[in-house]
């Protein structure tokens, strides 16, 4: 405990562009080599959801409830389905109202690994979209809003890094984050500003509805990337500004 106190006072007179970054003034923090650090972890992650859910200026942290993306692009084939769109301006809904069941910790010298259980009893990912797709010999273009709700969430983060010098200070620089959500049901809406289109998009959409847990699978490994480069670069904006010995 003696190397932790100290490290946190140290971390308290070290500047990140201008601002002295206290990490206990925002989160919990653990004894990575406590026997209990699991349970800690449990609550410290639990209170930071709350935390964060309007962002820390600090860190350059924002919301996370909503969480704004700018933009993503889905391509996508399977025999003669063809589809591609490109979304913008999204917002994803409902992570503050998450709870955090477990977290298993793997923290040693040379790398780190955790994993934190999830349940999430709603998720709404809302934005604009335009794009295009084609079924055999048909051919379908549109755009508007879209809104993707997804309910009873069930999954685990699985975050990983390894150890870096910053200015004299072991950090943590995440490589990867991972997660698979079990979903107990999803819902699609989209709106189409196209007229030439609209009794087409409508068809899709009920076809997707009525076949939503083979459209999940199919573009699970698409929100995967998505969330795996969100996670990476929202984890790093802590574990980059706080030593490995403050925040474990």
């Amino acid at each position: 405990m003696l190397v932790k106190t100290v490290s946190i006072i140290l971390t308290l007179i070290t500047l990140c562009r201008g601002v002295v970054l206290n990490i206990e003034k925002y989160f919990m923090t653990c004894d990575r080599n406590a026997v209990e650090v699991n349970e800690c972890l449990v609550d410290a992650i639990q209170d930071a959801i709350h935390v964060l859910t309007d962002g820390i200026k600090d860190f350059e942290i924002p919301s996370i409830d909503p969480l704004h993306q700018k933009e993503m692009r889905l391509e996508y084939k399977n025999n003669q389905i063809r589809a591609k769109m490109r979304m913008n301006e999204i917002f994803i809904t409902g992570l503050s109202t998450s709870t955090v069941r477990d977290v298993r910790l793997k923290a040693d010298e040379d790398k780190f690994h955790i994993e934190v259980d999830m349940k999430t009893p709603n998720m709404v990912v809302t934005g604009r979209y335009d794009g295009g797709g084609s079924y055999s010999t048909l051919k379908l273009s549109a755009n508007g809003l879209f809104n993707i709700s997804m309910d009873d969430l069930d999954y685990t983060w699985k975050i990983d890094g390894k150890p870096e010098i910053i200015n004299g200070f072991t950090h943590v620089r995440v490589t990867s984050f991972y997660m698979r959500p079990d979903i107990s049901k999803m819902k699609t809406l989209l709106t189409n500003e196209n007229p030439e289109s609209k009794d087409l998009t409508a068809l899709a959409v009920q076809i997707t509805n009525e076949n939503w847990r083979l459209l999940y699978k199919e573009l699970l490994p698409f929100a995967q990337t998505n969330w795996n480069q969100i996670g990476t670069e929202l984890s790093n904006k802590i574990f980059l500004k706080v030593p490995y010995d403050v925040l474990f």
